[in-house]
């Protein structure tokens, strides 16, 4: 069984929006990566960012706002957020230097018992907890600033 992986915000976002062309490279990468992976773990709070990024940069309609959260719900593991996961998020956010939005991130990949979190903007390569390594899917040996 392959170990479960947490997908945060913007990766999705780059996958769904078409930008200008210097973003095309991102979105196409995103797209692709995010194909790639079976049942990925997000949280409702993923879902949420997702849906007003959607709804303020492209007015997405309704319609297909509610499609891709069907999607999501058939094709993603979901979790809910809890009283121990805000409580873990306030200890990593203290260890880790996390910021708040950030740090209930973490603490719903790790809450889920994922080995990895996707994400752009958190620090790649650190582990958190000895347990939970954050991976930037962009950056690679040909262009790590990415």
């Amino acid at each position: 069984m392959p170990a479960k992986v947490f997908v945060d915000t913007n990766i999705w976002l780059y996958s769904l929006i078409r930008r200008a062309e210097e973003h095309d490279d991102r979105h196409r990468q995103a797209a692709g990566f995010l194909l790639n992976l079976a049942r990925p773990v997000i949280n409702s709070q993923v879902i949420r960012e997702i849906c007003s990024n959607l709804i303020k940069k492209v007015n997405m309609p309704e319609e297909q706002m509610r499609v891709l959260i069907q999607g999501w719900y058939q094709d993603c593991e979901v979790i809910t957020s809890n009283a121990s996961q805000h409580l873990l998020a306030s200890r990593l956010r203290k260890s880790y230097s996390l910021s708040y939005w950030d740090s209930l991130i973490v603490a719903a990949a790790i809450d889920a018992g994922c080995a990895t979190l996707f994400s752009e903007d958190m620090q790649h390569g650190q582990t958190i907890e000895g347990c939970l390594t954050i991976v930037n899917p962009f950056r690679s040996a040909a262009n790590p600033s990415f």
